[in-house]
């Protein structure tokens, strides 16, 4: 049974995520400059930073992304019916792989690596899988509803924007030789961060479960658990 939500968490869940959103975007573009000026943010991933800088800004935002992801993945469960099943597990990988990315260190500068860093690199990779795979999952569950259409075209672009990013960091960090690496790597973080808000801020304009039931108890249509 789906319990009643608190109000100020309702309101506030929106803001959050978003604010969530800015605080990421802002630690991988700007927390390069303060670590060492003299090292590119094209040349060198967001990792590498983070490495370099331990118990930062961006392992902090990272941690606090993930979780943020992880409650809203808890409230949308309760508001829209499209996200329970495949979606809430992936949406699960991606907000616990960044818990782990965050909490685990990888190694500064290096090809070589440790256990820990490899844990980080495959905790990253899973999380950076799962959210577009969510993203297109639930274009594809919400197409049918006109109210969602806005929604899923912007899930669908940066679903397929994350992949392609994807595919080029794969190919940089192989035969490439990390030739802008960083820069494809932002480009991708850009493309996920885009896609959590969009979904935080579509999960936001759903009713709440106690809404509903008052809806349908007055002799209104019960929500359909999809919208825009």
């Amino acid at each position: 049974m789906i319990t009643p939500e608190h109000p100020t968490l309702s309101r506030l869940l929106g803001p959050a995520v978003w604010g969530a959103v800015v605080l990421a975007v802002n630690a991988a573009l700007c927390s390069p400059l303060d670590t060492d000026p003299q090292l590119s943010p094209l040349s060198l991933t967001v990792s590498d930073f983070a490495a370099l800088d331990r118990g930062g800004p961006i392992e902090t935002t990272m941690a606090l992304l993930g979780g943020m992801s992880l409650l809203l993945l808890v409230v949308a469960r309760g508001r829209v019916r499209a996200v329970r099943g495949l979606p809430s597990l992936l949406l699960a990988v991606w907000g616990l792989g960044l818990l782990l990315a965050a909490v685990v260190p990888t190694d500064p500068l290096t090809t070589e690596l440790s256990g820990s860093a490899s844990i980080h690199r495959y905790a990253s990779v899973a999380a950076f899988g799962a959210l577009p795979a969510a993203g297109l999952l639930l274009a594809r569950r919400l197409r049918s509803d006109p109210r969602a259409a806005g929604t899923v075209r912007w899930l669908r672009g940066s679903a397929w924007a994350a992949i392609a990013g994807a595919a080029l960091m794969a190919y940089s960090a192989g035969p490439g030789g990390r030739e802008l690496i960083g820069l494809v790597e932002r480009l991708l973080l850009g493309s996920e961060v885009v896609m959590l808000g969009v979904l935080g801020r579509f999960i936001h304009r759903q009713p709440t479960a106690s809404a509903s039931g008052l809806r349908h108890r007055s002799g209104r249509l019960p929500a359909s658990g999809v919208g825009s």
